[in-house]
């Protein structure tokens, strides 16, 4: 029998694109939800939320932008933040497509090892050992790795390149870092659920920093 679970389908909606106006509502229903369920996480998410709910639609979409596809801090496709463009995430994103068709998981625009599209996959997957492989060794590796580029180490590294190649600083919103906290506040509430073990990192080809440095290779 399958373990009750907090309701992950809904905590999905902090990650997606804030493009739709209900995107602050839902923000605030999980908040709502985390604070009844587990108020120690409740808490970690508490900023993110006053943050949503006082900025412009125009300004969460410029923040989810910045965070994860523009100047990107760090990337939603964890399959890549785990393995890079090793063959490991072309499988891995092969056996989640197969999960996401057996449960009717639209995927929308986004690729299969999309987090949103992958906590909608844990609130439905049967298989108690699949789930926990599933959390234990792609999800905590790769929200470990997410919350850690939000460090200022981290975006100090990344600000070297861009300076370095372009001439330019980060474009920082005074909120820059804000999701580091909806990532966290996941975080704790999977380690609630799934106890989360220490995992060794997987050997990935090339790292987020490295992309970049490719890429404006490759522009240039």
């Amino acid at each position: 029998m399958k373990k009750q679970l907090l309701d992950y389908n809904k905590i999905s909606k902090l990650f997606v694109f804030p493009q739709k106006e209900d995107y602050a509502d839902n923000v605030k229903n999980v908040q709502q939800y985390l604070d009844k369920a587990l108020p120690n996480v409740g808490k970690i998410l508490q900023p993110f939320t006053d943050v949503v709910s006082s900025i412009s639609k125009y300004e969460l979409e410029d923040l989810y932008l910045r965070s994860f596809e523009v100047q990107s801090i760090t990337t939603l496709d964890i399959g890549y933040v785990v393995f890079g463009d090793d063959y490991k995430r072309g499988e891995l994103l092969v056996n989640l497509n197969k999960e996401h068709k057996t449960y009717n998981i639209d995927c929308g625009n986004e690729l299969a090892d999309n987090l949103s599209n992958i906590l909608k996959l844990i609130s439905q997957i049967k298989d108690p050992k699949l789930l926990d492989d599933l959390v234990n060794k792609i999800v905590a590796p790769a929200l470990t790795k997410m919350i850690q580029g939000f460090g200022k180490d981290q975006i100090k590294a990344k600000e070297k390149v861009y300076i370095k190649h372009h001439k330019t600083l980060l474009d920082k919103h005074k909120h820059f870092t804000i999701y580091k906290h909806s990532l966290f506040a996941l975080y704790k509430a999977l380690d609630h659920d799934f106890k989360i073990k220490a995992q060794e990192q997987p050997q990935r080809s090339g790292g987020f920093l490295s992309s970049i440095k490719q890429e404006i290779t490759l522009e240039t």
